[in-house]
């Protein structure tokens, strides 16, 4: 019964106040534009999948705006590679406003540069490849380069990326790249040239060893995110290498982030809106890297980050940030946080409450609020002597709330006691306990241990009467 008649049947019989208000609707009813949409928002193949349901289905998937396309098991391999080139002939790729490709490419790079030929059309907004395994280079077409629709642009490629003569993304907004190779400068140069509205950059262990320097500058730019912690960079007959000089010119820009190894060399050029920033240098894995060479180089460069951060209102640091920044004769050089309210310390490490840095960026942060040690804080009771001598402002007249992410030794405790003693503004403290510090097979003793170290810290004098003490037991 086709769906006229089925209106009519419905519709047949009904009284007077009732009316003609039809009590049935149908997907069918729809409009094939609004169908499509709909189809778009599932997966590629479920997409595929309802051809079968009618004959006016048949072709709607055809037109869909989205395709994302993940290979599997190693097993599975020719049957994705053959899927995929059916689905490249059978679609209408001037319509995809979304394209996702994760793949092996191996020794198939002639067939995957079919692929990112036909499915990169001059009206795609969003693309996401994360293209593995490559032995031979890939081809993007160069329609890609000067895309005047694309938004956002993920490339994940450990191998060179090679740019055309030309590079203009006029709208692109957000831009990511991981583990791509820049052969050299001037490449490198073109394409952040080429990005004029860039909004939101991520640079995730890209490899610069070929490029000398290179500027960052988009008058949008808000943030910026940059990893690299690049294993098979060093070898044994290279204990360091050449970095690049990255200038980030970030007269927009609002929150910055760094995690590594210092590799290369950051410089942040009128950034003083920055009101959220991460500094989280990690520590060498390298046996052969000289240990003083690296913490006088490490300590450099969180100090010319640091620098270039005077008004940022959250700040959080790596345990090696601040003991190699510790190890400097620059601290007396570090600008006044007027704005800082909150400083946080990563939980992967206990931060030593006497460590020089640390002491000075507290005294020269008058309006601190909440101090945060993620991963603990800890104190010798040896070396505590006028730790807070001078103390600084923001205990007498700022500082709310100290949290501690875990506690398991007595140098620990005594670090918590110095607080207690200094900070006399104090609303609250609040501690993380985990069983498994003190016994990680057993769950009883190990909560048992936890609130007897806690019951000790009950009692420990305080210069806030206002200050409650909270425990989160996990």
């Amino acid at each position: 019964m086709d769906l006229e008649k089925k209106r009519k049947k419905q519709c047949k019989g009904k009284g007077k106040g009732e009316g003609n208000v039809e009590s049935s609707f149908s997907i069918c009813d729809l409009p094939d534009v609004i169908l499509q949409l709909i189809i778009s928002s599932l997966p590629t193949k479920e997409a595929i999948q309802t051809s079968i349901l009618s004959k006016r289905w048949k072709h709607l998937w055809r037109d869909i705006s989205k395709i994302e396309l993940e290979d599997g098991k190693p097993e599975e391999r020719q049957q994705f590679m053959h899927f995929v080139t059916r689905l490249l002939v059978a679609c209408d790729c001037s319509s995809l406003e979304k394209f996702s490709l994760t793949c092996n490419v191996d020794k198939d790079a002639s067939r995957v540069n079919e692929w990112l030929c036909g499915f990169i059309n001059p009206k795609i907004q969003e693309l996401c490849l994360c293209l593995y395994g490559i032995e031979e280079p890939l081809v993007f077409p160069d329609q890609l380069f000067t895309c005047a629709t694309l938004t956002n642009f993920e490339l994940d490629m450990q191998h060179d990326f090679n740019l055309p003569s030309s590079v203009h993304f006029r709208c692109l907004r957000t831009l990511t790249l991981s583990n791509i190779i820049f052969p050299d400068s001037s490449s490198a140069q073109q394409l952040f040239s080429g990005c004029p509205a860039l909004e939101d950059l991520y640079l995730i262990n890209c490899d610069l060893r070929n490029v000398q320097s290179v500027c960052i500058y988009s008058p949008l730019l808000r943030k910026i995110h940059i990893r690299e912690d690049k294993d098979g960079m060093l070898d044994e007959d290279h204990d360091e290498i050449d970095g690049c000089r990255v200038l980030i010119v970030g007269t927009n820009l609002k929150s910055f982030t760094y995690d590594g190894d210092c590799m290369n060399e950051y410089f942040l050029y009128r950034s003083t809106l920055v009101i959220d920033a991460s500094i989280q240098v990690l520590p060498p894995e390298y046996y052969w890297v000289r240990e003083e060479t690296w913490q006088i180089s490490s300590g450099k460069f969180t100090f010319r980050l640091l620098k270039s951060l005077p008004n940022v209102e959250k700040l959080s640091m790596s345990e090696t940030s601040i003991m190699t920044l510790s190890r400097t004769s620059l601290l007396g050089q570090l600008p006044l946080f007027g704005n800082l309210a909150v400083l946080e310390f990563d939980p992967f490490s206990s931060i030593e409450l006497s460590y020089k840095a640390l002491l000075t960026l507290l005294r020269n942060s008058p309006c601190l609020q909440v101090l945060r040690f993620q991963g603990g804080v800890s104190q010798p009771k040896d070396d505590a002597n006028c730790i807070f001598n001078p103390l600084p402002v923001c205990f007498s007249t700022t500082l709310k709330t100290i949290e501690i992410g875990g506690i398991s030794e007595e140098e620990e405790l005594f670090a918590i006691k110095i607080l207690l003693q200094a900070a006399s503004v104090l609303d609250k403290l609040r501690i993380q306990c985990y069983w498994r510090l003190f016994n990680r097979h057993d769950r009883r003793i190990g909560l048992k241990r936890s609130k007897e170290f806690c019951k000790q810290i009950l009692k420990y004098p305080k210069s806030s009467m206002n200050c409650e003490i909270e425990f989160e037991y996990y």
